[in-house]
């Protein structure tokens, strides 16, 4: 539980909440640890409503169910996507309940699913299809964000795509680029073994960088495409360092997409983005229909979860789960409540 602004967390003995009307109450089979989750345990995230559960990445089975709830019977399987949105005001009626102007997301703004029970609203549960395991519908999340920036972005045949960070919405992307036909699918990061584990998921070329001089393998990202760069870079770092590579890598006309969250300030120049007519584009969470979009995905098996998790434990553990995701030694903790 987050109770107080600044770097910490606690854990707590609650209990069990009982669902409001439209919501039903989940037991939590799985929830993943994301970087957002970090930023809130060190006290970078400050837009919360606190005291919180944190988590988001999770799925689980309905238990109970509140007032006004249709389906979604006892023992039904979901997983929760995390855009709780009011559904009348501007954004919403245009379909961008992710950008709802009276947001509630679930594990920042209300108890998520870092507990062995969450309530949640009904319309957030996404039933799943028979077989699916609770590891990947977990996976979901993730999934979705990488998903709707990649779409935002327009990757589409014959464009190259470079993502910065093989963290697991970078890994995802580059599968969903794969799948979108792009022609050649380059990822830049700082470790070893995540580029490795870019390659295994499509990527045709990996290049390592260091932090601190990041555009240095800018010559051979040219050589690789005839000296044009990449029609479409996914940043995925969350690093305002790599925001002057994303510039320097992207072709003439190229598109950038930005789904991660920055916690500081930065600069880029200008001129870059004047010179090259360049668009960038923002991508935060995601609509309903991505995350069904993604479900679908890997329910039939066109993208894998599986080589992503590299740590599962018991939620008890969280402590040690935090620590390995902080250390980069994990791509993917799940917990296990």
């Amino acid at each position: 539980m987050k109770e107080q602004p600044g770097e910490g967390w606690a854990l707590r003995e609650v209990a069990r909440p009982g669902p409001a009307a439209g919501e039903v109450l989940l037991r939590v089979r799985r929830i993943g640890i994301c970087g957002s989750d970090l930023a809130i345990f060190d006290g970078r995230e400050t837009d919360l409503r606190l005291p919180v559960i944190p988590g988001h990445e999770f799925a689980g089975e309905v238990v109970e169910r509140g007032a006004e709830v249709q389906g979604l019977p006892s023992g039904a399987r979901v997983a929760v996507n995390l855009v709780r949105n009011c559904g009348h005001c501007y954004q919403c009626r245009k379909g961008q309940g992710n950008l709802c102007l009276d947001p509630n997301l679930i594990g920042f703004h209300s108890n998520g699913g870092f507990a062995e029970f969450a309530c949640v609203p009904a319309g957030n549960c996404h039933p799943l299809p028979e077989g699916m395991s609770w590891e990947a519908a977990a996976s979901i999340d993730p999934l979705t964000s990488a998903l709707a920036a990649v779409q935002k972005a327009g990757v589409g045949p014959g464009d190259r795509v470079a993502i910065l960070g093989p963290g697991p919405i970078g890994l995802y992307a580059c599968q969903l680029a794969r799948l979108q036909g792009a022609r050649e699918i380059f990822v830049i990061g700082t470790r070893a073994h995540l580029l490795e584990k870019a390659r295994e998921l499509g990527a045709d070329r990996a290049f390592k960088v260091d932090r601190a001089d990041m555009t240095a393998c800018l010559p051979g990202i040219l050589e690789a495409s005839d000296g044009r760069g990449a029609e479409v870079v996914v940043e995925a770092t969350g690093d305002p360092a790599a925001l002057d590579l994303a510039l320097a890598v992207a072709s003439k006309g190229g598109r950038i997409a930005l789904v991660s969250i920055y916690h500081e300030r930065t600069e880029i120049e200008p001129n870059s983005v004047v010179f090259k007519e360049l668009r960038i584009l923002g991508s935060f969470d995601y609509r309903w229909i991505d995350f069904e979009n993604a479900l679908r995905l890997i329910a039939g098996g066109r993208i894998r979860t599986e080589p992503l998790i590299t740590h599962r434990l018991p939620l008890s553990r969280i402590q040690e789960g935090i620590a390995l995701m902080q250390s980069r030694q994990a791509i993917k903790v799940l917990l296990e409540p």
